[in-house]
């Protein structure tokens, strides 16, 4: 099977070969699927670093002669831009950088910007500003950016920071890490998973500190956790019912 890679800033993963399709999660510039089936307007794909399966339109991608997901360098917060001689293409946060020079389809981008080694050595430093960077981002269903991110594409950013690969969904984030037995143990940057009357884990959050939580629901906020799970203020209500709190670093 051959390996491609996106060509553009970020791109919708979709469940279907249709625009009106579920958008599961999105794909950013530079990471690299393996291409499973082609079908008219789109092509059905799995993430190399992840697994993760869905469909990408066509003319969103290009072929690579080289990949690899192991890389340790990311675009910073504040950006940077994929240039060829016809066209500049503005890079997120958290975009994984194998080379300066990248070479997608016919296209040869150069890289231009703001770029960090993604090492847990500056997590103290970092993680404040990576949290204040997201806060009141969209919660938008599939999404992993700023413009709109979904519970578990913030944990995944947040991870992906420091070098930590995580996998897209919330349960499959849950089946990794180190179990924090109890809450007395939490330290900053433990993921809380939370889960539904049927006992399935459906939404996950970072934790600032032992009590204090940050998540995307509506919009990437920051709440009151204990054993019975996140209070919102707001509403004045509990809204997440705890489940497990997992550490991976």
């Amino acid at each position: 099977m051959s390996i491609s890679a996106c060509n553009l800033s970020i791109v919708p993963l979709r469940a279907e070969p249709d625009h009106r399709s579920e958008m599961v999660s999105q794909i950013l510039f530079g990471e690299c699927f393996k291409m499973l089936e082609e079908g008219i307007d789109f092509v059905k794909i799995r993430t190399l670093d992840t697994n993760y399966e869905g469909w990408v339109q066509k003319h969103q991608f290009g072929s690579v002669t080289f990949a690899s997901e192991s890389t340790a360098t990311i675009v910073d917060l504040q950006g940077a831009q994929a240039i060829t001689e016809d066209n500049t293409i503005f890079l997120l946060p958290g975009t994984r950088i194998q080379n300066q020079t990248i070479q997608i389809g016919n296209d040869t981008f150069k890289i231009e910007g703001s770029l960090r080694q993604a090492r847990i050595d500056d997590f103290e430093q970092e993680f404040n500003g990576l949290c204040q960077y997201y806060l009141q981002a969209p919660y938008m269903w599939g999404g992993r950016s700023i413009y709109g991110i979904d519970c578990s594409g913030f944990s995944q950013a947040v991870c992906n920071h420091f070098g930590i690969s995580l996998p897209r969904d919330a349960y499959q984030q849950a089946e990794t890490g180190i179990t924090v037995d109890f809450l007395t143990e939490i330290k900053a940057g433990d993921l809380a998973f939370f889960d539904n009357e049927q006992g399935k884990i459906t939404h996950v959050g970072v934790m600032l500190d032992k009590e204090t939580i940050i998540h995307a629901s509506a919009q990437v906020r920051i709440d009151k956790m204990d054993s019975h799970g996140i209070f919102n203020a707001d509403q004045n209500r509990y809204t997440h019912k705890l489940r497990i709190v997992k550490r991976y670093f």
